[in-house]
């Protein structure tokens, strides 16, 4: 028995040499200049056995790190040989999602374990990231490639989610641009419950020179301008205030999607925020009209139909009993389209008519 302990404790101790020079391997091709593809093959070897081997809590951060880290290793072999398309299969979605994510990991472990290894290359390689993606969306937007720019924007919000809400927030509007309405329903969802648009704050200034108010990324930058004398009067505005807005796009998406409960809904959601918004209004008015309406579509067909079987008292009857079967349908999207919009002579129309054809005629004679 206790020689099966002392090859278990022999086998434990062999594993944690194996990582630890798995580690040293992964460290050292990541710190190079120049990458070869010996070193590559090494790298993935090094890297695939960490995945196993690594049990300490140091050990498993950078063993994800450095697996996370293996397209940027890839690219950076290339050297000056790397093309726009070798730049843009790296900029994948998932993998700036994971690459965020694993920088912010391993900051947050070197803070907590007081080891800084990578803290200070991670924060300028973070910055400088976003800067890349931010020139690569806005390059985009400026040749009118709004749907790529958006995607760009999303990735930017994803590889900082923390920080990078306002991309998000472009990333809904250049989708709208772009007339993908499908994406921007799935967007404009994300942005309505996002961290961003329901805590966040903008931060603006305005500008000495030109008198215009203007926006900043963070407080920090717009202190700095305050700062160098160039801006004043700072104003911070809380991100919710803008929700009602977001939500009647989002309504709207969802209305042109042929989604008409969510849009219903969305509206009704929205209203809240801001009933006095007189778009808000009208905008959820004529989603209930639309809706009680499209019942009806058929009516004068119907109509003619019913005038030519009056011979035929049975089809009479029936085609009558259908016609009120319609318009009881259509009902309460047109009641709701009047309590919002009384005064609107369509919809006072129909819905008194609606009325007399259900057998309603107290309620006709209340619409005026």
């Amino acid at each position: 028995m206790k020689k099966l302990i002392l090859s278990a404790t022999m086998l434990v101790s062999v594993a944690s040499f194996a990582q630890k020079d798995e580690l040293k391997t992964l460290k050292k091709i990541y710190a190079k200049e120049t990458i070869s593809e010996k070193d590559l093959e090494t790298y993935k070897t090094a890297s695939d056995a960490l995945q196993n081997l690594a049990t300490e809590e140091s050990d498993k951060v950078y063993a994800k790190f450095y697996k996370v880290m293996y397209p940027t290793v890839v690219l950076a072999s290339k050297g000056s040989k790397a093309t726009v398309q070798d730049q843009m299969n790296l900029y994948s979605p998932d993998f700036i999602k994971q690459y965020g994510a694993v920088i912010d990991e391993t900051l947050e472990f070197e803070k907590k374990s007081g080891k800084k290894i990578y803290t200070d290359e991670l924060i300028q390689e973070k910055a400088e990231f976003k800067k890349t993606l931010s020139a690569l969306a806005m390059s985009m937007n400026n040749t009118k490639k709004y749907k790529e720019a958006s995607a760009i924007f999303y990735s930017l919000y994803t590889f900082d989610p923390k920080e990078e809400g306002k991309s998000l927030k472009n990333a809904c509007i250049l989708i709208i641009q772009a007339e993908d309405y499908k994406l921007a329903e799935k967007l404009y969802e994300e942005y309505a419950k996002s961290d961003y648009l329901n805590n966040g704050v903008t931060f603006y200034a305005v500008n000495k020179a030109s008198g215009s108010e203007e926006e900043f990324n963070s407080k920090a930058d717009r202190t700095q301008m305050i700062g160098l004398g160039s801006h004043e009067k700072p104003k911070d505005v809380k991100n919710i205030t803008k929700k009602a807005d977001v939500l009647k796009i989002l309504a709207l998406v969802y209305s042109q999607n042929g989604e008409l409960e969510k849009a219903k809904s969305t509206y009704s959601e929205a209203r809240k925020l801001a009933p006095n918004d007189q778009e808000l209004k009208q905008g959820e008015f004529q989603i209930y009209f639309n809706s009680g309406y499209s019942f009806l579509k058929e009516d004068d067909k119907l109509v003619n139909e019913i005038n030519n079987s009056r011979s035929d008292k049975k089809k009479y009857d029936e085609l009558t009993l259908k016609r009120k079967e319609i318009f009881l349908k259509a009902l309460p999207d047109l009641e709701k389209a009047y309590s919002i919009n009384p005064s609107d002579a369509n919809i006072k129309s129909i819905l008194k008519l609606t009325y007399e054809i259900v057998g309603q005629p107290e309620k006709a004679k209340t619409i005026n």
